[in-house]
């Protein structure tokens, strides 16, 4: 008999090393990119060279969490770009904000002065539910009289509202579809744009990467591990707040409150109280 936990996970393009291990595979994972990154800018977009491109120590197929690329957009700019796929919500932000601002350190001051022309961009592709209506979000680094550092960006791509934008509207769906297509299942992929080169090949992948037990081994070992810091953190927080009730107790008794108004503010039990 088999139940939900013999059912292995289907990992997809919201994953983060999911998404970068397929934009780090060859020149097919250059062109992946290329049709996600070209949808985002909205102009012709070529990968020019990946800027940071690291290997596990495991296995030489399998790229670490960094995506970091110089491309050049419309044929005439180019721009270093940091890619993420991120589904947890503010703590993917934070860490991502952290990259970029080591990206940006490590690249700007390279040659005889400070880069201040060339631009540096995070494109953030968020799997969770937004607090904005926006589809792209477009963020800086500014002063309360404007922009203070012009050549550093974030660029939020909120991936729900492009689901909203699409559900009845065939040509944006066709617009969005490299994107969209992140977020399918596998049932879901079988039909997605069957014929469009860049939708099977991102299938493949997926595909692949689902079938190699070792990936998934991995993968799901993160998973676990960033449950457990999680629950540590929590269990931490519940101690803490725990530990600050008792010693409001401890206050309130001293000031001779009634051990019932203590027991309904502190939440601690009647036994808890007495024993301070």
């Amino acid at each position: 008999m088999s139940n939900d936990t013999d059912t292995q996970k289907f990992y997809n393009g919201t994953s983060d090393r999911v998404f970068k291990t397929i934009a780090n595979s060859g020149e097919e994972g250059k062109k992946f990119l290329e049709a996600i990154l070209k949808t985002v800018f909205n102009k012709p977009v070529e990968v020019i060279r990946f800027l940071t491109v690291e290997l596990p120590l495991e296995k030489e197929d399998v790229r670490k969490k960094t995506l970091d690329c110089l491309v050049l957009v419309d044929n005439d700019k180019y721009v270093n770009v940091e890619v993420n796929a991120q589904n947890r919500g503010y703590s993917d932000v934070v860490r991502n904000f952290a990259f970029l601002c080591s990206f940006y350190s490590q690249n700007v001051k390279k040659g005889k002065d400070y880069d201040i022309d060339n631009l540096y961009v995070q494109i953030n592709l968020n799997f969770f539910t937004p607090k904005t209506d926006l589809i792209v979000r477009h963020s800086y680094v500014q002063h309360e009289e404007g922009i203070l550092i012009d050549n550093f960006r974030i660029w939020d791509v909120f991936v729900e509202n492009i689901k909203k934008l699409c559900y009845n509207d065939e040509e944006e769906r066709d617009k969005y579809k490299y994107i969209l297509m992140l977020d399918e299942d596998e049932s879901g992929l079988e039909e997605f744009y069957p014929d469009d080169s860049i939708v099977q090949y991102y299938r493949r992948e997926i595909m692949r990467l689902n079938s190699d037990a070792d990936f998934v081994k991995e993968l799901s070992e993160d998973e676990e591990n960033l449950k457990m810091l999680n629950t540590e953190k929590k269990i931490a927080y519940k101690e803490g707040a725990k530990q600050n009730n008792i010693e409001n107790a401890r206050k309130m008794k001293e000031k001779g409150l009634e051990i019932s108004l203590i027991k309904e503010i502190t939440g601690l039990s009647e036994e808890e109280i007495n024993k301070l």
